[in-house]
This record gives C-alpha cells, sequence and structure tokens, in this order.
C-alpha cells in the first residue's frame, strides 16, 4: 500500500471540514461544548485559515498555563510562541480587549461594592492572576456603584508607578465620589511594602485637596488581598462600620 502524503489541498480542505464541524458546535452549545484546547483553536482558526491551530492551542496553554493568562500576555511574549505571529497575537489581544471593556460597561450600568470584602474578591478575580505588577483605580459614586475600573500604569515583576496625575484626571473626569486604587503582587504576599503605605498617605493628601475620597488602597496577589485601610495603614476616611466601604 503506498504511502502517499496528502496535497496542501487536501489538507485544506481537510481544516474546512474540522472547522464547520467546530462551528456547528458553537452554534449549538456555544463554548461549554468546548475544552480550553479547542476554545484556541476555534479562535486561531479566523488568524490562520489553512494551518492546524489546535497544535498552536496546545503551544499557547503549556507556555502560559491557562487561558487567562493566554489572554494576558503581551504581544510580544505570545509571538515567542511557534506559531504565533503578530497578526494572531493581535487577534488574541484584540479578544481580551473587547472582553474588558464590555465588562466596564457591564459593570458602569450593574455592580455595586458596598464592602471592603466585596471589593477585594472583585480585585483578586480581575487582576490576581497578573504576571507584572499593575496598578488600577476604581471610581465608585455615592451609592457605591462602579462608575469605571481602568488600568492606569503597568511596572515590571516588582514595581509599578502609581501617577498622581493620571488618578486625579480619571477621578474628576468621571465625577467620582470616592476611588479605591489596586494593584497586584507577583507571588503570594499581598502584603503592602513600606513604599506602597508612603505613596498611599501622600495620595490622601494630594486627592483631598481636589475634594476626591481615597477610600483605600488594596493589595492584590493571586489568592488573597490586603486593605490598607482596614490594616489601619492609612488615615480613616470615616466611621468605618463593619465591613463597609
Amino acid at each position: 500500500m503506498s504511502d502517499k502524503r496528502k496535497s496542501s489541498g487536501e489538507e485544506g480542505n481537510l481544516h474546512v471540514g474540522h472547522r464547520k464541524r467546530m462551528l456547528e458546535r458553537f452554534q449549538k452549545n456555544g463554548l461549554d461544548a468546548f475544552s480550553d484546547v479547542e476554545t484556541l483553536e476555534f479562535l486561531l482558526g479566523y488568524a490562520l485559515a489553512r494551518i492546524d491551530t489546535n497544535v498552536i492551542a496546545h503551544r499557547l496553554l503549556n507556555r502560559f498555563g491557562n487561558l487567562s493568562r493566554v489572554f494576558d500576555a503581551p504581544v510580544e511574549l505570545l509571538t515567542q510562541v511557534e506559531g504565533v505571529g503578530l497578526r494572531t497575537a493581535s487577534l488574541i489581544r484584540l479578544c481580551a480587549a473587547l472582553w474588558n471593556r464590555t465588562e466596564e460597561v457591564r459593570l458602569s450600568n450593574e455592580r455595586y461594592l458596598r464592602t471592603t470584602s466585596e471589593v477585594g474578591q472583585y480585585l483578586v478575580a480581575k487582576i490576581g492572576a497578573y504576571r507584572e505588577e499593575r496598578a488600577f483605580l476604581l471610581c465608585l459614586d455615592n451609592s457605591c456603584k462602579v462608575i469605571v475600573f481602568r488600568e492606569i500604569s503597568r511596572g515590571g515583576l516588582n514595581i509599578v508607578n502609581l501617577p498622581f496625575r493620571k488618578i486625579v484626571e480619571v477621578s474628576l473626569a468621571y465625577n467620582a465620589a470616592s476611588i479605591v486604587l489596586s494593584h497586584n503582587h507577583v507571588g503570594a504576599s499581598a502584603v503592602p511594602s513600606l513604599e506602597d503605605i508612603n505613596y498611599t498617605r501622600e495620595a490622601q493628601k494630594v486627592l483631598k485637596q481636589m475634594d476626591v475620597i481615597l477610600a483605600d488602597h488594596i493589595i492584590v496577589s493571586e489568592h488573597s488581598f490586603v486593605s490598607m485601610r482596614k490594616s489601619s495603614m492609612m488615615q480613616p476616611v470615616g466611621p468605618d462600620a463593619e465591613d463597609s466601604l
């Protein structure tokens, strides 16, 4: 029996048929019917029409560990994975950006964070898994309804800069009644550093002059958080009724 290789046209037809079946599964059951590998494989097919994206999906998950970290990875790291070019990496980053944009709209319409526990748990879920330090600003109205949750700075593995000017600009632009600063620590510990404490106290003074209330600065790790307000590391902003923000 001869062992002839399939032509590129035959291989392309196989990919088309496979992707058509994946599309039908998605239309019927959504992503509930897909494994993480299949989810990536399905997505990458839109950038790599005639290539076996299952292999690339496996490489991405092996490199970054899980879907969340694949979508959080910067373009320069994604393109280090064999088979991932700029077009493919851009598609992955586009999906992440679209998710963040829709989450921002959804949160601004319906999310209330009235306690330190609620804010901390929300932040752990949102930023705890990042592999580099990033800083975020959570703006709230008088009823503790989320107005906007926005990244304001990105640093290296061990340090992040929190720009006063940008904090003030975003707070005033969204007419925030109060704000919560947050940033992640890479690793298991969410304990604030002396630099974190000193920065937070200075930020309170600056923001108070602008009539913006810094309700808390919450440090997040992958599975835990520390509230600097609840830990008495910053000046109190009002009556501390149990866990209320």
